[in-house]
Parts: C-alpha cells; structure tokens; sequence
C-alpha cells in the first residue's frame, strides 16, 4: 500500500501530498548505495585484485590457513577476487541487509557460493569464536571505506576496530596505506566560490562586501569538485603537493581519532594562496609497486589521462586567512583533522597550536552552497542584472523581489529605486541583506512574508523583481517559482507592473558523456566476475525512487555535442495560463558519435537584450565539447544503452502548471525507422 508523503514542490514552492510508491525511501537509500562509477573504475578494480592476490600469495607462504575478511562488501566483487584466487576462507560483512542478499546471489552466479560468508551486519557489531560470525579472527583485510576526504566515511574507525577485534596481529591489509596530500594554490576563481566580492554597476555605483562576511572563516565542509576540470588559466601552484598525513591501516597508532601537523614549504611562485587542494593515494601493498592516485592532471602519472573517478574526488578547502607570498618566501601550511573532516591553514610564521574548526559567523556562508556563492561573484550575470535594470529603474520604481538571497534588491535601490519589498522568511538571508545594505547606506529595504495580503505594503509594488534564484530548486526551471509567486502575490503587484525577467526558454541538445553516464549505466561484469544481479537490484530501484532528469554541474563532466541546440518550451511570465502547456518536436543529429543522454537548460530573458543563462556560455557546435556555466546546474537524462545510429531526436514536453510539474518524452529515430 502506497503512503503519502509532505513535500515541496519546488517549482510551486508549496508544501504538497503526495503518494509515494511502497518501501520509497528504501528503494533511494539502494539506488544511493551504487556507486555505479566505482565498479566501472577499470584501474581501482584491477589495484584492488592485485594486491589482494599478492597478499593471498604473502600469506599463505607462511604456511598458514588463508582468511580474508572483506568490510563493506557491497556487490562482493573483492570477497570474489579472495575466493577465486585460493582463500581457504572468504568473510564478506555488509550492513545494508538488502544489499548483502544482492551479494549473496552475485557470489552464486559466480560460483562461489560454497567458498564466501556473507555476514549482514556492520563490521563493530561482528563476533568471533566458534559457532559465531567469524570463527576465527581473519589473517587478511580487504576494504574500500574511502570518500573525498578518506575518512569521511568511518575509516579510522573500521580499520582501529577490526584491527583489534578482528584480525590476527601478523594481518595483511589491503589497502596498505594511505596519504592526504595538500597543495596551495593562488585562484580567484575558486576563491569565489567561497568569499563575495564587491559589484561594481559604474565607476561611482558599488556595493560592497560588509567586513564581517570579509573576515568570516566560512564552514568547514569540504568542496569536493572535479579538479580535472580546471583550466591552466584558473590556478598558480604556491606549493608543491605536501604530503600532510599518513595512515597504516596495519598499524592503529597512525590513526589517532585527532591529528595536527604543520609543513613549512617555500613557495614556488608568488600570489595569494586563496584555497588548498587536496587529494590521497593509496598504497595497495606493503612495498608500494601497486599504486593509486586521485591526484589531479598536473601531479598525476598519467597526466591529462588520468582515470576518471566520481566517488572518490579531489576536496578543496579555503583558508581563513589567505596570504600573499612571494616566490622563495617561507610558508607554513597546518593541517587539522578528526576523525570525519579535515580543515587546513596557511599563515607566514610557524603554527604551534592547531588552527579551530572554521565556523561561519556571518551567516551568509551557511546560508549559500559554494556555487550561489560562486553565482554572486559571476560579473558577466551582474553586467546583465545592471543593464537591464537601469532601463526600468527611476525614483517612482517600488519594486518586489521573490526568491532567495540576492543582491538584486540592493542593485536596484544604487540604482534609485524608491524601495524593494523583499520577501524573505529566513532569519539568516535577512540579517545578511540587512548588514550589505547598513554597509553601503542603502536605505529602502522592507521585508514582507507575502502571507498577511496587502498590508504587507505600504503601496504596492510597479516592478517585479527576481534573478531568479530559489535555493530549493534542483534543476534549473525549478526556478520559474517566480512565476508561480508572481500570480499568487499579484495583490502586492500594480496591474501594469513591469517584470524581470520577462521570458523564459527551454533548451535541450542531445550529447555523448565522455565519463558521466557510468553513474547510470550498468556494469555487466569487471576482472572476470558478472555482476549482473547487482546491476537488477540497483536499476530496479532507481526506476522507483529517482526522477527521470537529473542534475548535474556539467562543467565538471565532458561531454560532446551531437546536435544543435533546439528550443522546447518559451514563455512570457507576465501572463500565466491555467491550463497545460504542451510542447514537441524533433531535432536532427549533426555529428556522429554515441548518444548516451540529453541536457536540458533554462535561458531567462530580463529584457529584449539581456539573457541569463543556465546552460552553455559559448555557441554549441555539433562534434565540439560544449562549454557550460561554472555556476549552474543543468538536467540531464541518460540513455542507457546510448544510440548510435539515430538520425533523429524526437522529444515531447507536458507542462502542468496547475500541479507545477514537467514530464518529458525523448525517443530516437533511426536509418532502419526512417528507411
């Protein structure tokens, strides 16, 4: 029997009812657990299967029984690689029952069934002895617990725990160890993901940054990014990579639950070391020939062919304090972690105590993600809000700004609005408009919940304003909440109120995924084992629990046009229909490759000259790489298997606005349909 569930629309902004299909929160915490890119990781897999089979090897010349326990077994590909290459005997402990059942059936495709214990349990819960989980303590560990930060998903935990309870003193591990490197960098562009700038609309019109978000430490949290993306124009090297901490997963004493270390380096070029790059390598065995990398292209072996890897991505990391060096100069990089998160500071003298956990105190970096953060500082989209707004703006102009923290409302009162009303609920988003607009002596901000009717408004508003930007929106016409905002408040609004943005288009183009369609695509099989359950399991309950389109930062991940651009939907949001709006049509394949998904993306017109976009920021050309927008999010949906002999593409659009939702439809037309 269905249940249903309270959710927001966030197209509508409502909070809605909706039935949810049996077991749906079940079904998205399997479709979470695929890391589907990880098994299709040809380089870790073939690592991992070496070391484990020399370790089986080391072991077993002793001349002592071979026992392999492997944590988190997840699919059972490494419990598999145990059992094939001898292991007298094979414990595969996974936590998540559903999954562990997964790897039950997997181990009796492969034969295996007779030589694996499938244990369904978390590793600290597992008891040794006879008659018990194990029987006996395991003489080799085989793992993969490892997120962007390694330790982030329980490492030091699992590797202290099993190392005490259930592995024999003599154990091998696999991996061996581990090191976190760091390396300073001078970037205005990934600076801006963390710390606003001043927006200069002319010469004499700026807003500027309030000193206390200036100073502000920020969060924590690491900014997990593709560093592979980077431009050799979007960052200068200050330091060498630095090796910052190490962990033998043999040996709990390197894995103390806090650490701190300082590394004096010299720098190599002079600039502002404005963020520290971070990444870890692996050593699969205890003399280090098996060797695996998540460093970026211009550290890693292989350079700009390194493999690509979406689990386990480089972390960056903003210093509190981002000082200038110049070339030569003594620099001192300190490094902190616990037993989850690590957090770095770089300073000109040495650093005797560890550095606290940055905490942000202005409110704005806890209130914005890095890329609305990112989004603010994007000059080319403040050149547009500028232009556009200084056609409508005269000191008669009371404007209404929908959507979440902007600097719109300021923009428009330099300009010389008589006032905003900003509507505006969160505590945080106010207090940090209200401290920009003290900053600057902007005088005429007014915030109204839009909730109470008129009232709200001294009078009403002859401007409607809105980027627009809502920080629940996922994908990108998510954000024609706007829209739906602008008719329900229409009480505050004059019946000619001007709007910005006044248009919204949505495009699509069909593409090839150098790399990213392997989050969606099923794994067959990898180093001689089908997985073939596994992928069931996994696309099964994707196709209950997860929308259709998903979003995804595309600068981050490649991918080449097979189409033009076409056009599926264009709207005025100054009028708005009750009815459904239905669109189709098709477009016609210019470059040869495999079709493997379609992007989607929003273009708001602000007026008759200006566009802001959510999608490429240069023309598209069939057979090119297509350049995206560094700050947005774009939709995508796979198809899985991809196509390559379509001649067509042919789409269906439905939108609903009275529930505020899309539905999509893509099919392909192929040589042998046409014929």
């Amino acid at each position: 029997m269905a249940d249903s569930y309270s959710v927001l629309n966030p197209m509508t902004g409502k909070l809605e009812w909706k039935p949810q299909p049996d077991e749906y929160d079940h079904h998205q915490d399997v479709a979470r657990s695929a890391f589907g890119d990880m098994l299709h990781d040809e380089e870790r897999n073939h690592k991992y299967h070496a070391a484990l089979c020399e370790a089986i090897d080391v072991v077993r010349a002793r001349g002592v029984k071979v026992k392999v326990l492997d944590l988190g077994t997840g699919s059972g590909i490494l419990a598999m690689m145990a059992a094939k290459r001898g292991a007298d005997v094979v414990y595969a402990c996974e936590a998540f029952e559903t999954v562990a059942l997964c790897a039950e059936q997997v181990i009796k495709d492969n034969l295996l069934g007779d030589k694996i214990h499938v244990i369904r349990k978390m590793s600290t819960t597992i008891e040794v002895g006879p008659g018990k989980d194990m029987e006996e303590r395991a003489n080799i560990l085989v793992t993969e617990v490892f997120d962007t930060e390694l330790i982030g998903e329980g490492a030091i935990e699992t590797f202290t725990h099993a190392l005490k309870e259930l592995l024999e003193p003599a154990c091998v591990v696999v991996p061996h160890c581990a090191t976190v490197y760091a390396q300073v960098v001078h970037s205005p562009f990934l600076r801006s993901h963390h710390m606003p700038s001043s927006i200069c609309m002319t010469p004499a019109l700026q807003i500027q940054v309030p000193h206390s978000v200036q100073t502000c430490a920020g969060t924590s949290a690491v900014h997990d990014i593709q560093l592979n993306q980077l431009q050799e124009s979007d960052f200068v090297p200050i330091t060498e990579p630095l090796p910052m901490f190490r962990f033998d997963f043999t040996d709990a004493k390197t894995m103390p639950y806090e650490d701190f270390t300082v590394c004096p380096t010299k720098a190599t070029n002079c600039g502002t070391g404005h963020a520290v790059l971070m990444w870890w390598a692996l050593d699969m065995n205890r003399s280090g020939s098996i060797h695996l990398t998540c460093a970026p292209y211009w550290v890693h072996p292989s350079g700009k062919s390194a493999p690509w890897r979406d689990h386990w991505m480089q972390g960056v990391y903003y210093p509190p304090i981002a000082v200038d060096v110049d070339r030569g100069q003594e620099l001192f990089l300190a490094g902190c972690r616990d037993r989850y998160s690590m957090w770095f500071s770089t300073s000109l003298s040495d650093c005797t105590e560890a550095p606290a956990v940055p905490e942000c105190l202005c409110s704005l970096h806890v209130a914005l993600s890095r890329s609305r953060i990112g989004m603010l500082n994007d000059e080319s989209r403040n050149v547009k809000y500028t232009a556009a707004l200084r056609k409508v703006i005269n000191p008669e102009s009371v404007c209404l700004y929908i959507g979440s923290l902007s600097m719109l409302p300021l923009m428009a009162l330099k300009l010389g609005a008589k006032t905003v009303y900003v509507m505006e609920s969160d505590e945080r988003m106010r207090s940090v408009l209200e401290e920009y607009a003290s900053v600057n002596q902007i005088n005429g901000i007014q915030f109204v919940s839009g909730k109470h009717g008129k009232e709200d408004c001294a009078e009403k508003a002859n401007l409607l304003l809105s980027e627009p930007f809502f920080i629940t929106s996922l994908l990108p016409w998510h954000n024609l909440q706007f829209w739906f905002q602008r008719f329900s408040h229409s009480h505050l609004l004059t019946p000619d109120a001007n709007t910005i943005p006044r248009t919204c288009a949505l495009y699509g183009v069909a593409v090839e995924f150098h790399d990213l369609w392997k989050i969606n695509a099923p794994v067959g099989g990898t180093e001689g084992f089908t997985l073939h359950a596994f992928d069931s399991l996994i696309q099964g309950s994707q196709s209950i629990s997860d929308d259709p389109v998903e979003p995804h930062p595309l600068w981050e991940y490649p991918c080449t046009a097979l189409t033009d651009k076409f056009r599926i939907m264009y709207t005025h949001l100054q009028v708005k229909s009750e009815e459904s709006l239905l669109f189709s049509g098709s477009t016609s394949f210019e470059s040869p490759g495999l079709c493997n998904g379609v992007v989607l993306w929003t273009d708001f017109g602000l007026d008759g000259d200006n566009v802001v976009t959510a999608g490429p920021t240069k023309t598209i050309v069939p057979g090119k790489t297509i350049t995206w927008d560094r700050f947005s999010r774009q939709g995508v949906q796979f198809f899985s298997p991809g196509q390559q002999n379509a001649t067509k593409l042919l789409w269906e659009l439905c939108f609903d606005l009275g529930a505020g939702s899309m539905t999509y439809d893509f099919k392909f037309e192929t040589r042998d349909q046409k014929a």
